[in-house]
């Protein structure tokens, strides 16, 4: 009966099972995972808010003319321009006991959620006003932007050395930052039922931007606490000083980066497109609401196809799914230009189809950004994760501005007037509804066109990817082994010199010690001649 195990003893000898399996120090932490993923919701929501509403929010809310708009937006792109390369640059040259990137993380998350409150606040103000406050909150919002987003991309870069594990972090941060859309896309819904008014309708755009500001806060703070860095370049292992001339020699060098940021210029047509589908459904279609609805529809395909990134990138490469999801895009919405907007059936059908691989195009761009960080270090040697994601960033201003730019452009060309008052109403004319329809579709279709020239000449996949990786990985042993032999020889050239006294032994400085040598070399000397 003794050699019986008990239940209970079987029970408790019994390995508990983990709810998530033990992870290894080089992949991130839960805690990483969750802190980078939130932020990219609440960062992705702040994009899309000023993307898809901030024009209108000028034009019929701080009642400014189409052209200020255009030159609003083109001196605050310029000014980043500078800004984003210049925090790209300081970032990989920061060092503190926090690490690189970390404290701008934490510190920058406090501006960027004022500012994007501040944004769509209307002050009390005349129309001039009006446009000298939004030209600082804009720039302001610009650099606080740029002083969070850099340094939480490259931590991103960082907090795991498994490129395989990067893929999923990035499916999964991209998953949720298509979902921190939905904040801004309730917009129309709660226009067209709850604030109907105009004060109402201002309220509100107040109150999502004071959500979406918390949001970013909250978890700018907590990826302070939860992101370590724990890949490091062979420069920073022998502990090499970069400078700012080879880094940026180095960048124009890095081809997938260059070519992610060219197509990401051409597809600024189609982000145009986005912001006149809400003058669209407004004026054209007279419902406001539709437009949510419409949004929610195409982002579940939109889902699934990012979802599906990790298991189609075994057979395709990231570079391969964008050309064929840029290619996807064009199709549908030259479908949808001759289909028409007689139909609201169409028109849904044809807006839902046609952004279906957004999501995946959006994950795999980030994938090719985060791998270009690596084949810039395995062609020049220099990894440079700042102004790599500075340049990124700047790539997406850029195509922002560009969208933001064409819009007014596009507008005024169509005849779209703008109320001189809260209190009048503009009915647009049929020319100006029709030509909203172009704006919706001829201008992605173009965009989308163009965007696979430049990932046409990306040659950064496939069998040559793996292979690069592989040598990369291990250069970087070979630094770590070739640093520790260096340490461990300066330990023992610091240990051997003793100096024998009659106390017992000390150590020789290094000037005694030289002297001790040469010594003992003239006596050696002295003997042979002797024998």
């Amino acid at each position: 009966m003794e050699n019986v195990a008990t239940t209970e003893s079987i029970v408790a000898q019994a390995p508990k099972k983990r709810f998530f399996k033990k992870r290894s120090p080089e992949q991130a932490t839960i805690s990483a995972i969750v802190s980078f993923c939130g932020s990219s919701f609440f960062s992705r929501s702040i994009g899309e808010l000023i993307a898809s509403y901030f024009t209108l929010f000028l034009t019929d809310f701080m009642l400014i003319p189409t052209a200020q708009i255009t030159i609003l937006m083109l001196v605050t792109r310029i000014i980043d321009a500078f800004t984003d390369p210049i925090a790209g640059a300081i970032n990989d040259i920061t060092h503190t006991r926090w690490g690189k990137s970390r404290p701008y993380v934490l510190f920058g998350s406090f501006p960027l959620a004022i500012f994007t409150v501040l944004l769509f606040t209307v002050p009390n103000i005349s129309v001039m006003g009006r446009l000298v406050y939004t030209y600082v909150m804009y720039i302001g919002y610009g650099l606080a932007q740029t002083i969070f987003s850099v340094p939480l991309a490259t931590l991103s870069m960082s907090i795991s050395a498994d490129p395989k594990e990067r893929k999923n972090i990035y499916t999964l941060s991209g998953f949720m930052g298509t979902l921190g859309t939905a904040i801004p896309g309730a917009v129309p819904i709660v226009f067209q039922y709850i604030a109907t008014n105009h004060a109402q309708q201002e309220t509100a755009y107040f109150v999502i931007a004071m959500v979406i500001g918390i949001g970013t806060l909250v978890f700018g703070i907590y990826s302070f606490f939860a992101m370590k860095e724990k890949v490091h370049s062979i420069k920073e292992v022998k502990k090499e000083k970069v400078k700012l001339t080879r880094n940026i020699k180095a960048l124009l060098k890095n081809r997938p980066l260059i070519c992610v940021f060219l197509s990401s210029v051409a597809i600024s047509l189609r982000s145009m497109g986005y912001g006149a589908m809400i003058y669209f459904f407004k004026e054209t279609m007279a419902n406001y609401a539709l437009a949510t609805f419409i949004g929610i529809g195409s982002s579940i395909p939109s889902y699934v196809f990012m979802a599906a990134v990790p298991f189609l990138a075994k057979r395709f490469s990231p570079r391969n799914l964008c050309i064929a999801g840029y290619a996807y895009s064009a199709l549908m919405y030259l479908l949808f230009f001759f289909a028409g907007y007689s139909s609201v059936f169409w028109v849904a059908f044809f807006f839902i189809i046609s952004g279906v691989p957004n999501g995946m195009i959006g994950t795999c761009t980030t994938i090719i950004v985060a791998d270009s960080v690596d084949y810039m270090e395995w062609r020049t040697g220099i990894r440079s994760e700042g102004l790599v994601w500075s340049i990124n960033g700047l790539k997406t201003k850029a195509a922002s501005t560009l969208s933001g730019m064409w819009l007014p452009i596009g507008l005024g060309m169509i005849g779209y007037h703008v109320a001189q008052s809260s209190s009048e109403f503009i009915i647009q004319s049929d020319a100006t509804k029709q030509g909203l329809f172009y704006l919706i579709t001829l201008a992605p279709l173009a965009g989308s066109t163009l965007a696979i020239i430049p990932m046409l000449f990306d040659n950064f996949y496939g069998k040559k990817r793996e292979q690069i990786f592989a040598e990369l990985e291990a250069r970087r042993e070979a630094a770590v082994e070739e640093e520790k032999a260096i340490e461990e020889k300066k330990a023992a050239a610091k240990a051997e010199p003793l100096a024998v006294t009659a106390e017992g032994t000390t150590p020789l400085s290094d000037t005694d010690a030289g002297i001790a040598s040469d010594a003992e070399a003239v006596e050696n000397t002295d003997d042979k001649s002797k024998n």
